[in-house]
């Protein structure tokens, strides 16, 4: 077998995109993509964050779609917490990586945070899927964090039911995440 011709070689040898900034999301222009979606563990204080989707979640973009919207196999969120504040213990059927930015970030595993390890800038975990997960920032300073998960959109959350619990007592509507799933039973 020789070597492919120029005609075998899947990629395209000359760039096919018009304009290469169309693809680019500037850091200085990050609030253009927070998102408008709040996961119901926002509505408790402590779990109070802003939320940016960089890549992929075409249904949490305001204006009109770009490059960066369009995008499939994955979808990229950066999350900004103050001090004391991080994502409730939750779990999806997707796996889930957690790239640290800026800040130190707690990081458990388990229902109950049976384990936890700490994550400083440019750490990563991989979540698997269905593990109960949640984060803090601990430290006094914000905290940046970069999450990749699989697919365009977003994958459905399950919440232990004491946070259920909690967010019912607020007088939250939870019916629709009232009954975590499966996930909570293995």
């Amino acid at each position: 077998m020789g070597k492919p011709t120029r005609e075998e070689i899947p990629m395209a040898i000359k760039s096919t995109t018009p304009d290469i900034e169309a693809h680019v999301l500037r850091f200085s222009d990050i609030d253009q993509r927070e998102s408008p979606y709040r996961p119901i563990d926002m509505l408790l204080e402590r779990y109070d964050r802003k939320r940016y989707a960089v890549v992929g979640r075409p249904a949490e973009q305001k204006g009109d779609p770009t490059p960066l919207d369009q995008v499939d196999a994955f979808n990229i969120t950066y999350l900004k917490c103050e001090p004391g504040k991080g994502l409730a213990t939750h779990g999806h059927p997707t796996p889930e990586a957690f790239i640290v930015m800026a800040g130190q970030w707690k990081i458990t595993l388990g229902m109950n945070a049976e384990q936890e390890t700490v994550l400083g800038p440019f750490d990563i975990i991989s979540v698997p899927p269905d593990e109960m997960h949640g984060a803090e920032v601990i430290g006094d300073e914000t905290g940046w964090m970069m999450t990749i998960n699989a697919g365009h959109g977003g994958a459905k959350l399950f919440w232990p039911p004491d946070l259920v619990d909690e967010l019912r007592a607020t007088g939250a509507a939870v019916s629709e995440v009232e009954i975590p799933g499966d996930s909570l039973q293995k």
